[in-house]
């Protein structure tokens, strides 16, 4: 998930020597004060009125006006502004702020700044400005304000990422709705992974925002540079509705990624048995002589997956979700041969450490979600790394079965699933079951079609 951490500024009033004070007041930074948020906005006030030079900062660029701002303490933003504190003054992360009252969604100073020249599109160092992070936190007042001061709604951050995406990104129906009116781009993509707004919001299964993008006129279709499109990144979440959505305006049913995947083998996978149904219904075709599989492999890991996990979080997953135990993943070889997870059987909770190593990237604190098939990127622990040549072609049956999904199975092999084909190894479905009773479906599948013969 993209987000923006403006957390920085919340000991700004502790630096020592930050702030020339009266003689009488305490001095700033010392260790016995501890200030209620009442007292602090007092201080802050009082400062704001005494302090000799308003635009006075730290060592970050951060300044009294900033704070104010960013904790929504309207009249020391008044006095200071009021005394010649310049609103467009920008951070060593060129946060502005506009951008820490719009972030925090504090209207009455997010207005003032405004009126008193506060630049509407100006850009941090990421290239995200007040419109695009009170679109993220769902700050309907601020986006509207802003919109209604002229805010460029189609500005992208440095990433490609706009307003539009954010919001999708993060649920907020409103904030798109009002973008859209305004003639938002549905269907820009980012630069780094060529997500759209309408992936984004099938991650989460935002079925009510992708409603509104589809009648914008989004592209259902539109891949991103790993050949995702929303609808496989809806099937492997397990968001059914947004599929049915998706399929309700003719979505290609078909289209596969660039490791061979599809939306019914990604629902096969993690055994969304109603989304493998409705595809199924709506003519997916099960792998059969015709089709080539899915280029992957499987790795198993335990205790090491907290060390071999070294790259972002993909697909939607929230700070919240974790993995661990025993991890099954299935691995994709992709073409520049990195070798991409595209589903994980979810264990017991990992270490919070797992979190933690996620990449971070700008001066804003954030992780960005993509709209890959992928889920986890990972490097093998040891120094004899997997050929990606070498991986095998596993069908739509073949995942379902060893990941012990009896009813997509059934499912598939209804439809018309080839329980003979095999890997490279010469392995069928049946030798990957988990469990008994698909083992002796397959393998009952597979003598009626020979007795057909």
């Amino acid at each position: 998930m993209k987000t923006i951490g403006i957390a920085a500024l919340s000991a700004l009033l502790l630096l020592p020597g930050f702030w020339e004070t009266r003689a009488q007041e305490p001095a700033a930074g010392s260790d016995n004060i501890t200030l209620s948020r009442a007292e602090d906005r007092i201080y802050t006030k009082n400062l704001a009125r005494y302090t000799q030079d308003v635009n006075h900062s730290d060592r970050f660029d951060r300044n009294l006006l900033m704070y104010s701002a960013a904790n929504g303490y309207y009249r020391a933003g008044k006095i200071l502004l009021r005394r010649g504190a310049d609103p467009n003054l920008q951070g060593l992360d060129g946060a502005t702020a506009l951008m820490y009252a719009s972030y925090n969604g504090h209207l009455r100073l997010t207005r003032l700044l405004l009126e008193k020249g506060a630049e509407i599109d100006m850009q941090a160092v990421d290239g995200l400005n007040p419109l695009m992070v009170a679109s993220q936190n769902g700050h309907y007042d601020v986006v509207e304000l802003l919109l209604d001061n002229g805010a460029n709604f189609n500005m992208k951050a440095f990433d490609g990422y706009t307003s539009l995406m954010l919001a999708a990104q993060n649920g907020f129906p409103e904030i798109v709705g009002m973008l859209l009116d305004k003639g938002a781009d549905v269907d820009n993509q980012d630069l780094d992974n060529r997500t759209t707004a309408l992936i984004q919001a099938s991650l989460s299964g935002f079925t009510d925002i992708g409603r509104l993008l589809l009648q914008k006129g989004a592209d259902p279709d539109l891949q991103d540079r790993g050949g995702a499109t929303a609808l496989m990144t809806a099937s492997l979440g397990g968001h059914e509705e947004f599929v049915k959505l998706l399929l309700e305006y003719d979505a290609n049913i078909n289209l596969k990624g660039s490791d061979g995947s599809n939306a019914l083998f990604l629902a096969s996978l993690n055994g969304y048995t109603g989304i493998v149904k409705t595809l199924l219904e709506k003519g997916a075709l099960p792998d059969n002589s015709d089709l080539d599989g899915t280029r992957a492999l499987i790795i198993t890991a335990r205790d090491e997956v907290a060390d071999t996990i070294v790259k972002r979080i993909y697909a939607g997953l929230n700070p919240g979700q974790s993995f661990a135990g025993k991890v099954t993943a299935l691995i994709s070889a992709s073409d520049s041969g990195n070798l991409e997870a595209v589903g994980v059987r979810k264990g017991k909770e990992l270490d919070a450490e797992f979190l933690a190593n996620a990449e971070k990237t700008t001066a804003f604190i954030r992780a960005s979600r993509s709209g890959h098939i992928a889920i986890l990127k990972f490097m093998h622990k040891k120094e004899d790394r997997p050929d990606p040549r070498k991986t095998d072609k596993f069908t739509d049956l073949m995942v379902a079965s060893m990941n012990g999904h009896s009813d997509v199975v059934r499912l598939l092999l209804e439809k018309g699933a080839n329980p003979e084909l095999t890997d490279k190894e010469g392995k069928k479905a049946a030798d990957y079951a988990v469990n008994p009773d698909i083992r002796s479906m397959l393998e009952n599948n597979d003598n009626r079609q020979i007795n057909r013969r």
